[in-house]
């Protein structure tokens, strides 16, 4: 089974190209699911000491419009997160997308940073704290987003979901901790992970480069600015059988099907 993973450009001037890009590498590879960033489709305006909410709006807007777009990628499946109205609260809502289902919601942030750069606990009330297992076809689907990989007890968590894939869209700088803690999340889950990320081109913010790694941590495929989109193979055989060596086969021991 195909994955891509992508990283995708912060700023609005380069969001169509980057778009007609994607579209041409999707039609020449055909993966089963692409992955995109955190809230990919809108300006990153989630700054400030009060909520602009005709931003808020726009931003809203932006990725309700690209939605309608999803139909020119060649694949199965898409997830992401985009910024939502639900039942008067703000949410950061991670989805999947496929042509024969159309919009699904998975899960909402949980975990919601407040530094300069990111006042998300400001702009958005919290969603989730369970972390499910989707099916996407013969793919199984957990969702972390961004800090929420800080977190690996939910990895495990998605694991004994018996999911195969962690999409984990992100929106980060650089910094090695990013990196670590992806690759503990395989370890902790048996699963895939697949981490996109934005891109800043006019900017000191976002630092692109998206990974796809396998249920042991090795790295199996790796964007950059100048390939900002890389399709790799997963064996769901693979994610199936890793929940059976170590050190998931002891945490199952100890934790039985919950988190501890």
């Amino acid at each position: 089974m195909k994955v891509t993973i992508c990283e995708f450009p912060d700023e609005a001037t380069h969001k169509k190209p980057a778009w007609d890009a994607l579209i041409e590498h999707v039609a020449a590879e055909k993966p089963h699911l692409v992955v995109l960033p955190e809230m990919p489709f809108c300006d990153w305006i989630f700054v400030g000491d009060e909520i602009d909410y005709d931003k808020w709006r726009k931003a809203i807007a932006d990725h309700e419009s690209m939605l309608g777009r999803f139909e020119e990628l060649a694949c199965h499946t898409v997830t992401g997160s985009r910024p939502i109205e639900r039942d008067g609260r703000r949410l950061n809502e991670a989805f999947v997308w496929s042509k024969s289902g159309g919009y699904r919601a998975i899960r909402s942030k949980w975990y919601l940073p407040d530094v300069p750069v990111a006042r998300e606990a400001l702009w958005f009330d919290q969603g989730d704290r369970s972390f499910p297992a989707v099916s996407c076809g013969s793919l199984q689907l957990g969702v972390q987003l961004c800090s929420e990989i800080m977190f690996p007890e939910h990895a495990r968590e998605i694991g004994f979901a018996d999911a195969h894939l962690i999409a984990h869209p992100r929106a980060s700088g650089g910094g090695q901790r990013w990196r670590a803690a992806c690759e503990m999340s395989t370890v902790m889950s048996g699963c895939y992970l697949a981490s996109a990320n934005r891109r800043s081109y006019d900017r000191d913010l976002f630092t692109g480069t998206s990974w796809l790694f396998s249920p042991d941590a090795a790295l199996l495929a790796e964007t950059s600015a100048a390939q900002p989109f890389v399709t790799a193979e997963i064996v769901l055989a693979t994610a199936e059988r890793a929940k059976t060596t170590y050190p998931r086969d002891m945490q199952r021991t100890y934790c039985g099907s919950g988190v501890h």
